[in-house]
């Protein structure tokens, strides 16, 4: 996984929000949207649940969260 991969999906989150991260990390919000579908697919499960008006964290998600967010410090 790359640096950058794993900084968008923590960013991600912890803002709960495409347009958020994507401004915090001078990113498009394709861009974080395409990295999401890119992790998710490698880890073969949804990181976050996405409507129209939310996106929340999966079970799976929150602990790739818990696990990850050490490596960046």
């Amino acid at each position: 996984m790359e640096r950058r991969d794993l900084e968008i999906f923590l960013t991600l989150a912890d803002e709960l929000h495409f347009g958020r991260t994507a401004e915090r990390l001078h990113v498009s919000q394709a861009r974080v949207s395409q990295t999401v579908k890119q992790l998710e697919r490698r880890i073969g499960a949804s990181l976050f649940e996405r409507t129209s008006r939310r996106v929340q964290l999966t079970t799976i998600g929150g602990s790739c969260s818990t696990t990850y967010a050490p490596a960046t410090s």
